[in-house]
């Protein structure tokens, strides 16, 4: 099997049909990096989709498989793609089953650190929090990469990434709640309604406090929701400002109010307004991001 030359014939016939990879890609129901693999030699379609693949190019899969167009049919093809597709499912289990083991084992070490995290006796530090909620994270991005590498199908790869982001999310909601109330054992009562106010008191002030105290209150409220807003966009997909504004609000409304009627934490609108702000910049930069992937895009597009 000459890897090269099914390259070429699938770029040729591709270009015959005035088709972009974009476009094959989504007739294909596959990713535009699969399209472009299989074009430099990178790759070869993955065998189910051979049929529809030599449909959309006009030529048949045994065309494919040789690299070169020849009208002599192959009766038999049909069936050899059917077998060599069941004992690639098979090959592929292996991986799956690794991704199985890791998920599974990070739930489980995950829930025993929740067991000791509830535990007055162990108290853990922010940094601490963080290092071990982001040793949980890793892992399970590093199932995911391992399943999303096997698939070409936009499908099949969108349903583990999916699966892994409302993962991560709810180890990270867990990691919030925690900073913010369960991992909190002192009694706090108070509130400001005032905007800015608390804000411009560490201005004015900024001699009296340390630098770590700073981070937290005006850097670390900036940074800390941006992660969640990355994974609300991810899993929801969600792209109207004034929706992704109002859930931002009620989750951060939701997270303070808890914080007073628990006596863990002030509710500070001060607070509300930092988070809020990290949140929109991750939401303007990701949706400048997006725009500028898709105008490389279609550049590209017109050059192919």
């Amino acid at each position: 099997m000459d890897l090269e030359k099914i390259a070429n014939l699938i770029k040729t016939k591709r270009k015959e049909k005035n088709l972009t990879q974009e476009e094959l890609a989504k007739k294909l129901n596959v990713t535009e990096k699969a399209i472009s693999r299989w074009e430099t030699g990178r790759g070869t379609p993955d065998i189910s989709l051979l049929l529809p693949l030599s449909k959309e190019l006009g030529v048949s899969v045994s065309e494919i498989l040789s690299g070169k167009e020849d009208k002599k049919s192959n009766e038999n093809i049909k069936e050899i793609i059917e077998y060599m597709d069941i004992r690639k499912k098979k090959n592929n289990k292996k991986f799956l089953n690794i991704s199985i083991i890791i998920y599974g084992t990070t739930l489980f070490f995950y829930l025993l650190y929740l067991k000791f995290e509830y535990n007055p006796v162990f108290v853990y530090s922010i940094k601490e929090e963080i290092i071990i909620n982001t040793i949980f994270i890793l892992l399970t991005v590093l199932a995911s990469k391992i399943m999303t590498n096997y698939y070409d199908k936009v499908e099949e790869k969108e349903k583990i990434e999916k699966s892994s982001y409302i993962a991560i999310f709810i180890i990270y909601i867990i990691m919030i709640v925690n900073l913010t109330m369960l991992g909190r054992f002192q009694n706090v009562i108070g509130y400001n309604l005032i905007p800015f106010k608390t804000i411009w008191e560490y201005v004015i002030h900024f001699h009296q406090f340390n630098l770590d105290i700073l981070l937290v209150n005006i850097l670390g409220n900036i940074v800390v929701f941006m992660p969640v807003q990355y994974l609300i966009l991810k899993i929801w997909r969600i792209k109207k400002f004034t929706v992704i504004l109002g859930v931002d609000l009620l989750l951060l409304l939701t997270i303070e109010i808890s914080q007073f009627i628990t006596h863990t934490g002030i509710l500070d609108v001060d607070d509300i307004i930092l988070n809020l702000f990290g949140m929109l910049i991750l939401y303007f930069g990701m949706q400048r991001l997006e725009k500028k992937k898709n105008k490389e895009k279609s550049n590209t597009n017109k050059k192919i």
